[in-house]
């Protein structure tokens, strides 16, 4: 069997899985789906000079940016359901959906754009920002591929925009096999301790006009959203591998931005890349990783 047919069969199996878990025993019937929750891929990009701070000038040190380690932990659903932090080399992120407390919330026509028709009973006015409960039914999973690459491959930016030459291993942790051999004064190990992406399901009222009356339609859209990424780094001294500096770096978006009420970003995606560019991009305003940076002597120059 082809290697993209047993992807799908088992991205599949995952959506199925999903379901499954939130039908079983559940009691708000006109809430439930009996169709699987689809995938949703996104697109994360990096955006290099986003974090603004004070940045010294670093001495030209050799760095190795290490294979980072993936520790999310599993998606909770409704009913004690987890969906995996990944599958087939593909992270899942979080859900789109709405919260089994919370049930379905709408949002009303505009009553700027249709003044003439009344505002709807127990519908909201425009859309609140803000999660207050995380989505627990699946209507969608986000998920993204090369999701350590794509960290790797930040962290590198970052270094390289500050000056140092910088190079990617395929290694986690110093004393791995091939280690050793490679030519450096600094290593930074990373591990990715959440990233995430939630977005909670609103039902948006439409009006639909017909020759002698007009009509409401009930359209689930994108409500609130939510992007979350928390890194945990050591610098290590190469290649010895003495801890010199540990810290975490973490950062958050919501869309819309809190107190506001309409969306800035296109796409869950952007949201996302905003909360992983600000977070990668806090790493050298880092007073305390300054220091040790500005401080600590060179072992020797990489042959």
């Amino acid at each position: 069997m082809p290697t993209g047919v047993r992807t799908t069969n088992r991205w599949e199996r995952v959506a199925w899985i999903a379901g499954l878990v939130f039908c079983m025993g559940c009691g708000i019937g006109s809430f439930i789906s009996a169709r699987p929750p689809r995938i949703i891929p996104v697109g994360v990009t990096y955006l290099p000079h986003l974090v603004k701070g004070d940045r010294p000038l670093f001495p030209q040190a050799r760095v190795l940016v290490l294979f980072p380690l993936d520790k999310r932990e599993a998606y909770p659903l409704n009913r004690g359901g987890a969906l995996p932090a990944s599958q087939d080399n593909t992270a899942i992120l979080g859900i789109w959906g709405p919260n089994s407390q919370e049930g379905i919330v709408r949002i009303g026509p505009s009553p700027d754009l249709y003044p003439q028709i009344p505002h709807s009973l127990g519908a909201q006015r425009r859309m609140k920002a803000g999660v207050p409960y995380n989505p627990d039914v699946p209507r969608g999973i986000f998920t993204l591929p090369g999701l350590v690459r794509l960290v790797q491959d930040a962290l590198e930016s970052h270094f390289h925009e500050a000056g140092f030459p910088v190079q990617k291993v395929n290694f986690a942790t110093p004393g791995e096999p091939g280690a050793i051999a490679e030519p450096a004064h600094y290593a930074v190990g990373c591990s990715i301790e959440e990233f995430s992406l939630v977005s909670l399901e609103r039902t948006q009222e439409i009006p639909v006009y017909t020759f002698l009356d007009y009509h409401i339609i009930h359209r689930p859209i994108r409500g609130p959203t939510r992007a979350s990424v928390a890194l945990t780094l050591i610098l290590y001294r190469w290649p010895s591998g003495e801890i010199l500096w540990q810290g975490k770096v973490a950062d958050s978006v919501d869309d819309p931005p809190l107190g506001e009420s309409e969306f800035l970003y296109s796409s869950p995606g952007e949201v996302l890349s905003m909360a992983l560019s600000r977070a990668v991009g806090s790493v050298l305003i880092t007073q305390n990783l300054q220091e040790v940076l500005l401080a600590s002597p060179l072992q020797r120059s990489p042959s």
